[in-house]
Parts: C-alpha cells; sequence; structure tokens
C-alpha cells in the first residue's frame, strides 16, 4: 500500500526546495476530511460509498463532502485527506487525481462495472472502449491508493500488489417492513431492470415465460419495470417506462406488491464483475427473487431459505418459477426471511463498517501539501476537449453513412 512513509526528514527537505506547496496540518488530530468528487450521483455511487460517509458524518466519525466535478473548488481539494473518487474517467478528471496524488492525499477508486472490458452489446461500450477513456481510467487506478468495490472479482482483477482492497456491501434503503400479500388475484411476477438487459431477458427467459403464460392464464400477471423483451405483448405483460432517479425508482418497485421477482444474468466475464443488487433491491421491496446461478448470485448460495437459484435453461427458469407459484405458503415464509435478513444484514450502518478503515488510513498520512490548481482553465479546456471530439465523432458518422450510400448505390 502506498501510505506515504518517506522519511520526514527527506520529506521536509523536499518540501523547502518547493516555492508555491503550503504544508497543511496532520489529519490525527481531527476527523478525517472525506471528499467524494463525482460526475452524476447514480446509484452505483450512492451505493458504495456516498450513502455510507453520509451515515459516518451523522455519526461523528468524519468530515464528509460530495462535490460535482464541474463545482469543485481550491478549497474543496486542500480541504480533503481521502478522496472517492466515483468512476471518473475524463480528461479534466485524470488532471484533477494527478494532481490530488502528487500533494499527498490518499485516493480511492470507486468501481462497480469492469469499465475496461465492457462488451460491444452493452450500450455504454462504444463510450468505456474509446482509447483515451480507457486510459484515464486505467491511469487514474493507478494513481490511486485503494479500490473500493462490491465485487470481490473486481477487487482481485484490479488491485495490484501495493494498493487497498476494500469491499463494500450495496445497502437496502429503507427496506420494507414484512407484510404478508392479500391471496386475491393475479400472482405478480416481474423483472425490474434497464434496457441493457432487454437481451437477458430474450435469451434466457422468453420460452419459460410464454410456458408459464400458457400454463397459468390469468392466474399470473407479468409485470416488466425498465427493459420491455420483444415477447411482452405475447404475455399481456403490463409495462413500466424505467425511472432515471433512483429514489423514484425504489419507490415504484416498492408500490408494484410482486410476488416474485427474476433476476437472470448470462454467464461471461463481465456480468461476473458486478454486484447481486437485484437480490438487495428485489428484497428491500418485499419480493422473492429468482437468480441465475452465476456468478455474483452464486455467493448467494450460503442464504439458505431467503432466494432461490436456478440454472440459464427454459426448463429450469419454468420449474423454479412454478415451485412459487404452487406454494404460496413456502413463498410467503420467504418473503417474511429476505425481508429480516436485510433489516438486519444490509443497513447502512453495517455497510459503512467496512469504511470505518478509513479514519485509521488518515492518521498514517505524511504532511499534506496544498494545491492551487487554475480549475477555470482546467475546466474550459475540458469543454474545449469534450466539444472537440464530439465534432469528430459528428464527422465519421456523416463519413460512414455517406460510405454506406455510396456501396449501396454501387450495388444497385
Amino acid at each position: 500500500m502506498r501510505m506515504k512513509t518517506a522519511n520526514l526528514e527527506a520529506k521536509e527537505k523536499n518540501i523547502g526546495q518547493e516555492k508555491t506547496p503550503k504544508v497543511l496540518s496532520q489529519p490525527m488530530e481531527r476527523k478525517p476530511h472525506i471528499l467524494l468528487i463525482y460526475r452524476e450521483m447514480i446509484p452505483s455511487i450512492r451505493l458504495c460509498g456516498h450513502c455510507q460517509m453520509e451515515y459516518l458524518a451523522r455519526q461523528g466519525a468524519v468530515e464528509y463532502r460530495a462535490i460535482q466535478e464541474m463545482k469543485l473548488k481550491n478549497s474543496d481539494l486542500n480541504w480533503a485527506d481521502i478522496v472517492l473518487l466515483g468512476r471518473l474517467d475524463s480528461w479534466y478528471e485524470y488532471q484533477l487525481s494527478k494532481k490530488l496524488h502528487e500533494s499527498g492525499r490518499y485516493l480511492i477508486y470507486i468501481i462497480d462495472d469492469d469499465l475496461l472490458n465492457v462488451p460491444p452489446e452493452i450500450s455504454s461500450a462504444s463510450y468505456y472502449n474509446q482509447p483515451n477513456v480507457r486510459k484515464n481510467i486505467h491511469t487514474m487506478i493507478e494513481l490511486s491508493d485503494a479500490i473500493l468495490s462490491p465485487s470481490p472479482i473486481l477487487l482481485n482483477k484490479y488491485t495490484i500488489v501495493g494498493k487497498h482492497a476494500i469491499q463494500i456491501e450495496e445497502p437496502a434503503i429503507d427496506p420494507m417492513p414484512y407484510k404478508p400479500h392479500s391471496p386475491d388475484g393475479p400472482i405478480k411476477i416481474g423483472f425490474a431492470g434497464s434496457i441493457d438487459r432487454t437481451q437477458d431477458l430474450e435469451s434466457i427467459l422468453k420460452e419459460a415465460l410464454k410456458a408459464i403464460k400458457q400454463q397459468y392464464g390469468d392466474k399470473v400477471q407479468f409485470e416488466f419495470f425498465g427493459a420491455i423483451p420483444s415477447f411482452a405483448k405475447d404475455l399481456d405483460a403490463k409495462c413500466i417506462p424505467y425511472c432515471n432517479s433512483y429514489d423514484e425508482y425504489r419507490s415504484v418497485l416498492n408500490k408494484l406488491e410482486w410476488d416474485i421477482g427474476l433476476a437472470p444474468m448470462p454467464e461471461t466475464p463481465f456480468h461476473a464483475c458486478k454486484h447481486y443488487n437485484k437480490f438487495v433491491e428485489y428484497g428491500a421491496a418485499g419480493v422473492v427473487g429468482i437468480f441465475s446461478d452465476v456468478e455474483p448470485y452464486k455467493r448467494l448460495k450460503k442464504l439458505q431459505g431467503v432466494q432461490m437459484l436456478c440454472e440459464n435453461t427454459p426448463q429450469a427458469w419454468e420449474l423454479a418459477i412454478i415451485a412459487l407459484i404452487e406454494e404460496p405458503r413456502i413463498r410467503e415464509e420467504m418473503r417474511r426471511k429476505v425481508c429480516s435478513y436485510l433489516q438486519v444484514n444490509f443497513s447502512v450502518a453495517v455497510s459503512a463498517k467496512s469504511l470505518e478503515i478509513l479514519h485509521q488510513i488518515s492518521t498514517r498520512l505524511d504532511m499534506l501539501t496544498e494545491q492551487r490548481l487554475n480549475l477555470p482553465i482546467l475546466k474550459l479546456q475540458n469543454m474545449l476537449l469534450r466539444f472537440y471530439r464530439g465534432i469528430l465523432s459528428y464527422r465519421m458518422g456523416l463519413f460512414k453513412k455517406l460510405w454506406n450510400c455510396l456501396k449501396c448505390h454501387s450495388k444497385g
């Protein structure tokens, strides 16, 4: 771990040779100052650091600021002892990270997806597979002292020798207490997820769900929240638009009152690096889940009686769904157990324990130096760089369209 443990006399000698840096006070005599830098407060940033740091701040353990990258001030950077980098990937964010690294701040890179290996079928692949974006992410990971992730596979992959791995559990935000579902009406079976998950529904669940609908008819009601597969009409399914706000997403999911939640996951290296967030989200909404028996859901096998895993075959999924349809007593017992389990083991307070180590880290940092970054110029450079790359992308798009037209014309 790069813990800034250089000889103090040598450190003071180096500082004396510099004209601009100013030595700041040691953090060990006060609460650690934690700064989260983010571009957007997406769910993964909120659940992998932000809500835990807010909790620790309310408890009086740390002082905490969460600031969007373009709203940062020099005073924010010089205030911080430890800086959380929330899935940052731009040139501007790289420059910030470099200066913070040079000034002795302890950097922690937050990552919950394998951003350097995004497969082409994922909608964000065209962005993350750009050479400059990959270079920025790779360099910021190298500059960081620690990697923070809910995935042990990602931590093993990116925590090289000399870095600290911090595994964090994504908490259940305000999990609903157990309340028995009414036995009246159809059994509600649903899936919640972004449009990126549409292909998972098509390839894994299509045949099984059609068979269930054919067997049970109006006794079951299918609902898709976000991703809408091509066979939704065949199931007479209700389709609910996805919510960009995570609070709104949770609110809608809670109100749907599903009996069974579906969580298909393909078995690929990229998906293995994900977190079992559907278990947490469904359970917090009082929904019994059926999960693909692949990573990351394989890690749930130790939780007997609160989940159901099945192989990624139409027959296995059909039998798993039938088992929960035909056994309402078992289904309700699983709902009661998962609600109780999440409230005890997946609270924000429990999740925040993994970040208590930050207090120990802050007391072991050497003298921090003040950095005077010309943030307005950096921000302007970043805007011009994005504008330039946007123009290049637009021109390349026009060129491809023209080339395709010429090819079609020549064939005609």
